[in-house]
Parts: C-alpha cells; sequence; structure tokens
C-alpha cells in the first residue's frame, strides 16, 4: 500500500492519498481544490500508474464539491448520509466497508463538527478530519455543530480503538502530523477528566471564545 500526507498551508489542511499498488487503485481524503496540491497529486498518480477511484471526504460545510469533480474527472465522491454539501456521488455510512483494490477501508461516523462528519480507519491508521484535532478541539460555527454529539463520536468511537492506532487529522496547526489513539485519550486537554455535561458547557464558552477551554474542568 502507498501512503502520501499532504500540506496545505493556507489553512493547514492536512489530505491524503492511499493507493494499492498491485492493482493500482487509490483513493484520495480530503484533497485540497488547490491548483498547485492538485497538480502535485495528479503527478504522483500518473507517476506510479494510479487510477484516482474515490475522493473520500471526512465532512463537508455545505459546500459543493464541483471543484473536486472539476480536477479529478471519473473518480467518485464520498460523503456522509448527513450531508448538507450540494453535490457527493455516494453517500455512506457508519460500519460500511470501502475497498481500493485488495485494502478495505473502515467508515466510521463521528459527527458532531459537522452532522455529516466521518472518519477512515485502515489497518492501523484513522483519518478522523476535524472530529479530532491533535491535542485540541475544532471550532465550528455551523448550525449543524453538535457538541454533545462531538464527544459521543470522540469518547465512544474513536476512543474505544486501540492504543497503538495512528491518528491523522484534518488540520495541523500546532505542528504535528500524526499522533496515536491511545495518546490523544489520556493526554488530550479537552478531553481528559471531562464528563459528557461538562465538555458540552466548555464546548459553548470556547466556541465564543470567553474560556481557555483547556484550563476549564481541569
Amino acid at each position: 500500500m502507498y501512503f502520501r500526507q499532504f500540506f496545505d498551508s493556507a489553512n493547514a489542511a492536512m489530505s491524503y492519498l492511499l493507493a494499492d499498488l498491485p492493482t493500482g487503485q487509490a483513493v484520495a481524503i480530503d484533497p485540497s481544490p488547490d491548483p498547485c496540491q492538485t497538480l502535485v497529486l495528479k503527478s504522483l498518480l500518473a507517476e506510479r500508474g494510479l487510477a484516482l477511484e474515490f475522493i473520500m471526504l471526512t465532512h463537508t460545510h455545505g459546500q459543493a464539491a464541483d471543484d473536486l469533480s472539476d480536477h479529478y474527472p471519473g473518480a467518485e465522491i464520498l460523503v456522509g448520509k448527513r450531508t448538507r454539501s450540494k453535490t457527493g456521488d455516494r453517500f455512506v455510512e457508519h460500519g460500511e466497508m470501502l475497498h481500493c483494490g485488495n485494502q478495505s477501508i473502515q467508515v466510521i461516523a463521528t459527527p458532531g463538527h459537522t452532522a455529516d462528519s466521518l472518519s477512515f480507519l485502515w489497518l492501523d491508521r484513522l483519518f478522523c478530519g476535524d472530529a479530532l484535532e491533535l491535542g485540541g478541539c475544532a471550532r465550528n460555527a455551523d448550525e449543524d455543530c453538535d457538541p454533545g454529539s462531538l464527544y459521543d463520536s470522540v469518547v465512544r468511537r474513536l476512543f474505544e480503538l486501540p492504543d497503538e492506532i495512528l491518528v491523522f487529522p484534518g488540520h495541523d496547526f500546532h505542528g504535528r502530523t500524526v499522533s496515536t489513539i491511545g495518546e490523544e485519550r489520556t493526554r488530550n486537554p479537552f478531553f481528559l477528566s471531562r464528563s459528557r455535561d461538562e465538555f458540552i458547557t466548555a464546548f459553548s464558552s470556547y466556541q465564543h471564545g470567553q474560556a481557555c477551554f483547556p484550563a476549564s474542568g481541569l
């Protein structure tokens, strides 16, 4: 299996390319529509003789995915079933298994940051979008942001995975591009030692810039 991680300095966004080299099939997770990154991704695909089967989006913010369709014709765009986006070729849900050549990728629904948020588990690697920020917690002012669902998604789904699972986020705001489930479960100050109700209260203040989230409730 081939794996590459990309960084978009304009918004600190992370995206990923996974490929099954024997079959030549590939998937992209949250690819940037930025022309420079698109060129790099297309060059890698051509260089290794790969066909992009899927574009897998960990979440949407109501925007259309027309730019991605234009950049990668023939690739099927996968989004969560509860998306507000205008486009998407296939709607996936919790527990589905996606196949890239001989490789399997598990869909884990992780709503909260947005209603349609998904994480993708491939072997020992979790791609979680904005459901879990490394050492942090992503803000979101969209109307479908639900802190209770976010807590459930992180604590009752992602933190139930084995300690050694590698966590690859949707953004790198702190100079960290990978963590582990074990580290986030025991050290992430946004979730550490908080009940669900305490998290919801703290998150509401955090959203509005009224408090330093990690300091509250610890």
